[in-house]
């Protein structure tokens, strides 16, 4: 068995970079288009490629033919003026059979990737995307097993006046010291402003309100298998940081950030002092928006914790 193996995988054809295809997969009743590409102009314009007139779908690995049809040339053999390429379409939106498939081009002997039709193509795409937020977490280590070695670090921003010890700009002594540990870094660098958290957490929060089935509990975050979606765990994990963001009387602070453009890599090598802006109105009210949301879905939750939580979200929203 293993000598066919190596035998079937000897014979599949070579793959060439202009049969494009999704590589993520294909769910079984979408459409399903590859796109050919042939260079005219830009840094791969001397890689010419001629598709031929037919092309197939064959499974993968065995290599039997499941359907053959034409290419349509785009915009009447036009150059796309962004890609500098000349591209036609192979429409395959038939194969709504689940299994894996490559598409070949006879006339050139040439396939693209092998590629996967199912329900579940976009399930591993959509953990992973959630699991880009976890890697944002400030003052939390990560390491295996919610990682790799290669992206393993420490826990960051938690030295000297940073976030245990972050102080107020204007006035960075410690007698205006605050825990504002926690939360997500903003983007490229390692700040945590309070305002550009609205529309991110707004939309994770929606994207549970509207389809929770989807959102499982097993998306290696630390907190996974708690009996809490995962979405839901990540978001408090944000949350968690903006109640810290709240002052005594509901207005809230503005952000956590250096006072410069200073950074390092990785994260656990930033040890530049960290001060927080005074509160403002637009903050409040992100604040104020934020958990008054947020208390509504994580009120909707059988987890006795979480509904305790709800309460909290509630009260600080108002």
């Amino acid at each position: 068995l293993f000598c066919q193996i190596i035998a079937i995988f000897a014979q599949l054809p070579t793959t060439s970079s202009h049969i494009h295809i999704d590589q993520f997969g294909y769910l079984p009743d979408e459409e399903k288009v590859a796109v050919i590409s042939d260079p005219q102009s830009g840094f791969n314009s001397a890689e010419s490629f001629s598709p031929g007139s037919s092309y197939e779908v064959r499974s993968y690995p065995d290599q039997n033919l499941i359907m053959s049809g034409t290419v349509n040339a785009w915009n009447g053999g036009a150059t796309h003026s962004q890609s500098g390429d000349k591209a036609w379409w192979f429409d395959f939106s038939s194969v709504n059979v689940p299994g894996e498939y490559y598409i070949y081009d006879p006339t050139n002997d040439v396939a693209s990737f092998p590629f996967t039709v199912g329900e579940d193509v976009y399930a591993e795409v959509l953990k992973q995307a959630v699991r880009t937020f976890f890697y944002q977490r400030s003052g939390f280590a990560k390491q295996p097993p919610y990682t790799d070695a290669k992206r393993s670090d420490g826990a960051s921003h938690l030295g000297p006046q940073q976030d245990l010890d972050c102080r107020l700009v204007t006035n960075p002594v410690a007698s205006t010291s605050k825990d504002l540990s926690g939360g997500w870094y903003d983007a490229g660098d390692y700040n945590k402003y309070v305002n550009f958290t609205h529309t991110v957490v707004l939309i994770l929060l929606s994207a549970y309100e509207k389809n929770p089935d989807i959102w499982t509990d097993d998306f290696n975050i630390p907190e996974s298998g708690n009996g809490v979606p995962d979405l839901l765990d990540e978001i408090k994990w944000e949350l968690d940081w903006l109640l810290k963001m709240q002052e005594a009387d509901g207005s809230g602070l503005m952000k956590v950030s250096v006072t410069d453009f200073a950074a390092a890599s990785p994260p656990t090598a930033d040890n530049a002092f960290r001060r927080y802006g005074p509160a403002q109105a637009s903050a409040t009210l992100t604040l104020c928006s934020n958990f008054a949301k947020a208390s509504i879905i994580f009120g909707s939750l059988s987890d006795a914790g979480m509904q305790t939580y709800a309460d909290t979200l509630l009260a600080r929203a108002e």
